[in-house]
């Protein structure tokens, strides 16, 4: 790969925007899904609060990162300044748009605040991290859209259906890293439970009535991408966050 798309590629990476469009991409889909409208104030959140929450424990860990994942840490370290300004202009668009959602929504954000904020501690027990990132990212994803709309349909289903696709993400993000529980089962073993868990979500999206059907497309991408995966700095978020992002996009589409 040329330097050109690489540097793009590692800013897009590294700088969390590419997770941060999934996120938001994620709102979107789940809102169609319940059959609401979408609404860009709560996709706005979804995308700057992850950029926060990411960069922030980007740059608290950098040290500790430095043997994990030595190209995203260079990254870190090298634009630092820049970082720093794109997490301010961030927590600023955060805050908007968290007085546009209004409290009740704000509030039931707060835990995954606070999860984000505190990661750097609650990473010391391992065996817990896979499921409160994975309830994190439920919580934003299937709850957000569901408190700004009390007529939502299918939550259910839509929880159901991210639940199973977001834990397969977050274990094929986290078999590069090795955690306590992957070390237990090994990669392979954590990748094929990943496939599995992807599966089930397809099998979910395949059963569920519309117009909650159309999210079986992200589900269905996500476990494309765990074929033949490959636990990389750049491979894992490009294509793993990926796949929620285009699978996102198909759900709206076809939704």
């Amino acid at each position: 790969m040329t330097s050109a798309p690489r540097s793009l590629l590692d800013a897009l990476v590294f700088s969390n925007l590419w997770m941060a469009a999934a996120a938001g991409a994620l709102v979107a889909a789940a809102s169609r899904a319940m059959g609401t409208a979408i609404r860009p104030e709560a996709v706005g959140l979804a995308f700057s609060g992850t950029l926060v929450i990411y960069n922030f424990d980007r740059l608290r860990d950098l040290r500790r990162d430095r043997h994990t994942s030595p190209d995203r840490s260079a990254f870190v370290a090298k634009y630092r300044g820049r970082l720093i300004g794109l997490i301010g202009a961030a927590a600023a668009a955060s805050l908007y748009f968290g007085a546009r959602v209004g409290w009740p929504a704000a509030v039931m954000l707060l835990p995954v605040l606070g999860v984000g904020l505190f990661h750097r501690r609650l990473k010391r027990f391992e065996n817990a991290k896979i499921a409160y990132i994975a309830a994190s990212w439920i919580c934003v994803g299937c709850g957000l859209p569901a408190v700004l709309a009390p007529d939502a349909q299918s939550v259910r289903w839509v929880a159901s259906i991210l639940a199973a696709t977001l834990l397969a993400n977050v274990i094929a993000f986290n078999v590069r890293d090795e955690e306590a529980q992957i070390e237990r089962v090994g990669r392979r073993g954590a990748l094929q439970f990943a496939r599995v868990c992807a599966a089930i979500g397809v099998a979910l999206g395949a059963l569920a009535p519309s117009p909650s059907d159309a999210l079986v497309a992200i589900p269905l991408v996500t476990l494309l991408a765990l074929i033949g995966y490959r636990p990389t700095e750049r491979f894992s978020p490009l294509f793993i966050d990926g796949a929620l992002l285009l699978g996102s996009l198909v759900a709206i589409a076809s939704g």
